[in-house]
C-alpha cells in the first residue's frame, strides 16, 4: 500500500458490503493497522454449511472459501506474527464480532466493558465453535478462562492505538454493549456508525453519539443501512402496547421467541406479565446474561429474585457449569415443563425454537399463542429454522403474531444522520441494497457516496479531497489503491 509520498490512510472492505452482517472493515495508517469489527457472515456461510451437521472446524476452510480474509499471520494457526494491532468490536451481536474467535489470542480485542461482558457470558453459557481451541473463554467447575485479550473501555473515553485516536460512544441498538466511534488518523477523521437506532429506549445515547461526531466534522462516515428497505417504524413503547392488548386477550398460554441478548424486549415482556398479571418465565441461558451482566443496572430489567419471575430448564441429564451456578443460586425459582403446563394460563413463556421440544411435556392448551418478536425468518444475531418452528406450532394448534421494533435506523433517520454529518464521503455498508441506499442519499452536497466493493483498497487520506462530485467509477479509479 505504498505511494510515491508513502504509505497513506487507507480502508479496505472485506465485509459487510452488500449484505446485512459480517462487517469486517481494514483501517491501516502510517503505524497502525486494526480492524473495525471482525463478525460473521451468515449469508456465505449458509452457502457451505448446515449446522450442526456440516460447520466450519478450523480457519483455513472459512480462508479457502473466501469467507474469511486472507492475511497473513492474523489467525491461529498461521505461525507468522500478525501485524494488525487489534480489532474494534462495535458491538456483541456475532455478524460484527464472532470471527475474533479464530484470530490469534495476543491480538488485542478493543471493546465496551458490558460487551465484553455479553460476549464472554454467551460464550460460557453456550459453544459457537466445534473445536475448543477456537473458543473465546471457557467456564468449568474448577475454572473460569478468558483465552483473548480484552481491553475494554467506557463511552466516551479515548484509545490510543499507536497514530490512531479513537472515542466510542455508547448507541441505542437492539443489544447492550453497542458503540460508534468517531476515529482521528493522521491525515483524517472518520466515524463509523456500528448499528444504531433511534427509536429505542436509550435513543439519547445515539443523539449524543450524532452531536459529537458532527462537533469533529469528519471527512470520512461509514453507516449502516439495515433498514433502508422494509423498514417499519414502531417503537418499543409501541410493542408494549400491543404485546398488552394481545395479551390480555389470550387465555392459554403465551409464548415469545425473541433474541438473547435483547434486554430491551426482555424488559417490555416482564412489564406486559406484570400489567395482565401474569408471571414470566425465562430461560436458564437469559438467567445467566442477566446475572453477567447485573453490575450493569442501566441494563437490568429485573432482579431474578422478583417473586413473578422464573426460569425454565429443560430435562437433562448434564448441566454445564454456568447452568448449575444458576441453578444453585436460585433453585426455589426453577420450573420445569410440566409445572408450566399446569399454570400455562398464568404463565409467558420465552422460549426458542430449541425449546419446542419442552411443548411435549408442556401440552399448550387451545388458545394459546406465540409471539415472534425478532426479525422473520432469522436476524442477524439469531438464526432459526422459520419453517420448522411453524410445523411445531402448528402441530399445537398455536398461532404466531409477529412484533417487533427493529434495532436499526430507517431510511429518513439514516439521511438525516449523513445530513447532519455532513462528511466529503460516505461508504455504505450493512445493507442488501446499497446502491438503491446511494441513489437514495443522491441530492445531499456530498462529494461522493461509495458503495464499497470488497477487497478493494480505498484511501482516504489529504488528497481525496480534491475530488469533487465525481460519477462514481471514476471516482474508484482515483481512490482505489491497486
Amino acid at each position: 500500500m505504498r505511494t510515491k509520498e508513502g504509505k497513506t490512510t487507507s480502508l479496505t472492505f472485506l465485509g459487510g458490503v452488500g449484505e446485512i452482517g459480517g462487517n469486517k472493515i481494514l483501517l491501516e495508517t502510517k503505524e497502525c493497522k486494526i480492524f473495525l469489527d471482525f463478525g460473521k457472515n451468515f449469508q456465505q456461510e449458509r452457502k457451505f454449511y448446515d449446522e450442526p451437521y456440516l460447520s466450519p472446524r478450523e480457519e483455513k476452510h472459512l480462508i479457502a472459501l473466501g469467507i474469511l480474509p486472507n492475511i497473513k499471520g492474523l489467525y491461529k494457526k498461521d505461525e507468522k506474527d500478525s501485524e494488525i494491532d487489534g480489532i474494534i468490536i462495535s458491538h456483541p451481536h456475532l455478524d460484527h464480532m464472532h470471527y475474533i474467535r479464530y484470530v490469534k489470542d495476543k491480538v488485542p480485542i478493543y471493546c465496551g466493558e458490558d460487551t465484553r461482558d455479553i460476549i464472554i457470558a454467551r460464550e460460557f453459557s453456550g459453544k459457537s465453535a466445534s473445536s475448543k481451541e477456537y473458543y473465546i473463554a471457557n467456564l468449568t467447575t474448577k475454572e473460569r478462562q478468558i483465552f483473548k485479550r480484552f481491553v475494554t473501555f467506557k463511552s466516551g473515553e479515548e484509545v490510543k492505538i499507536k497514530d490512531v485516536i479513537l472515542y466510542p460512544w455508547a448507541v441505542d441498538h437492539s443489544t447492550p454493549g453497542s458503540y460508534g466511534y468517531i476515529i482521528y488518523t493522521p491525515e483524517t477523521t472518520l466515524v463509523y456508525t456500528g448499528d444504531f437506532r433511534f427509536h429505542g429506549p436509550r435513543r439519547y445515547l445515539t443523539e449524543k453519539f450524532i452531536r459529537q461526531s458532527i462537533k469533529e466534522r469528519p471527512e470520512i462516515l461509514i453507516i449502516e443501512g439495515t433498514n433502508i428497505t422494509g423498514a417499519k417504524p414502531i417503537s418499543e413503547k409501541d410493542i408494549e402496547e400491543k404485546l398488552a392488548q394481545i395479551v390480555s386477550c389470550t387465555s392459554g398460554l403465551v409464548l415469545a421467541g425473541f433474541s438473547l441478548t435483547d434486554t430491551d424486549r426482555l424488559k417490555t415482556f416482564y412489564k406486559v406479565a406484570q400489567k395482565v398479571g401474569r408471571r414470566l418465565v425465562i430461560s436458564l441461558k437469559q438467567a445467566f446474561i442477566l446475572y453477567s451482566l447485573s453490575h450493569h443496572k442501566e441494563f437490568v430489567p429485573f432482579n431474578l429474585d422478583s417473586p413473578d419471575v422464573y426460569i425454565f430448564t429443560r430435562d437433562k441429564k448434564t448441566r454445564g457449569a454456568w447452568e448449575k451456578k444458576i441453578i444453585e443460586e436460585w433453585g426455589e425459582k426453577i420450573i420445569e415443563g410440566k409445572k408450566i403446563g399446569e399454570q400455562q394460563r398464568e404463565s409467558i413463556l420465552v422460549a426458542s425454537f430449541y425449546d419446542m421440544r419442552e411443548m411435549i411435556d408442556i401440552e399448550p392448551v387451545p388458545g394459546s399463542i406465540y409471539i415472534l418478536s425478532q426479525s422473520e425468518p432469522f436476524n442477524e444475531e439469531m438464526e432459526i429454522d422459520y419453517e420448522k418452528l411453524l410445523n411445531w406450532l402448528e402441530w399445537y394448534g398455536i398461532p404466531v403474531y409477529h412484533l417487533h421494533a427493529s434495532g436499526h435506523a430507517d431510511p429518513q433517520e439514516l439521511k438525516k444522520t449523513v445530513a447532519d454529518l455532513s462528511p466529503d464521503f460516505v461508504f455504505l455498508v450493512h445493507t442488501e441494497r446499497p446502491i438503491l441506499y446511494q441513489r437514495y442519499l443522491g441530492d445531499l452536497p456530498i462529494k461522493s457516496v461509495i458503495c464499497p466493493i470488497l477487497g478493494k483498497r480505498y484511501r482516504i487520506g489529504k488528497k481525496i479531497g480534491t475530488h469533487t462530485f465525481m460519477k462514481e467509477e471514476t471516482f474508484l479509479k482515483e481512490l482505489m489503491l491497486e
